[in-house]
């Protein structure tokens, strides 16, 4: 039935999660391509025909639009599975047909649009989890996303970058400012305590080079950690 494929897809997009996105799925996106296409060939064959019917004579017509039958027997177009024969349908026949298919062309491309920007959506959120850096993201998430998905990832967090310095510049050059921190509710405390899920090996804070390797606890600055702990590489020991 027209535009089953394509509501596969919009099924696809609704299964994304906050933490959870589907591998991107190429084969689903090139049959509802392929058939919208189709569709938008046979749309223009059968404008076609209506507009030729409408410029012959009807001296050279055998049907009540003026043409002659077999005109449209012997034409094809390329793409399409057979020529539009108008001999045997009637105008609103035609018209029918023509409005059905521009009506499954226009939701063939918003579910398209619709599959598509849900993916983005699910890109730009875990890039700000991830404060913006690409090659944060875990493998496995990695492998769910298209060539072009991941090229957008990338462009997306350089783009955003480039804004921050040039904000910081104006703003507040002899200061950083991470756009990824969460400001409507401030952290209670400045150090917590953590406990190493995931080796991370050295990393440099503000009170000095730390080693953090799995089991062992620390007590840190929460700026300096907080992106560890986003991605799962610490766990905020909460006291009790």
């Amino acid at each position: 039935m027209l535009g089953d494929e394509a509501f596969k897809l919009v099924k696809e997009a609704k299964n994304i999660t906050d933490s959870h996105i589907p591998v991107y799925n190429d084969e689903q996106v090139r049959l509802v391509t392929q058939e919208t296409r189709y569709l938008w060939t046979r749309i223009e064959e059968m404008i076609a025909s209506l507009s030729s019917a409408s410029t012959l004579p009807a001296s050279q017509s055998t049907d009540m639009f003026g043409t002659q039958p077999d005109q449209f027997n012997s034409s094809t177009t390329k793409g399409s599975s057979a020529p539009i024969n108008t001999a045997h349908m009637d105008r609103d026949n035609i018209n029918g047909q023509t409005s059905l298919y521009i009506l499954t062309v226009a939701r063939n491309k918003r579910c398209l649009l619709a599959y598509h920007h849900r993916r983005t959506q699910f890109v730009r959120s875990l890039l700000w989890n991830l404060h913006l850096a690409p090659s944060l993201v875990p493998s496995e998430m990695s492998a769910h996303v298209s060539p072009e998905e991941q090229n957008y990832a990338r462009e997306y967090a350089r783009l955003n970058a480039s804004y921050r310095d040039a904000v910081e510049e104006q703003l507040c050059p002899s200061d950083s400012l991470d756009w990824t921190a969460n400001g409507e509710i401030p952290p209670r405390d400045l150090f917590i305590e953590v406990r190493v899920t995931k080796d991370c090996g050295e990393i440099v804070t503000e009170s000095g080079v730390v080693n953090l390797q799995c089991g062992t606890q620390h007590y840190l600055r929460r700026s300096d950690i907080e992106h560890l702990l986003t991605i799962g590489y610490l766990e905020h020991i909460h006291p009790t």
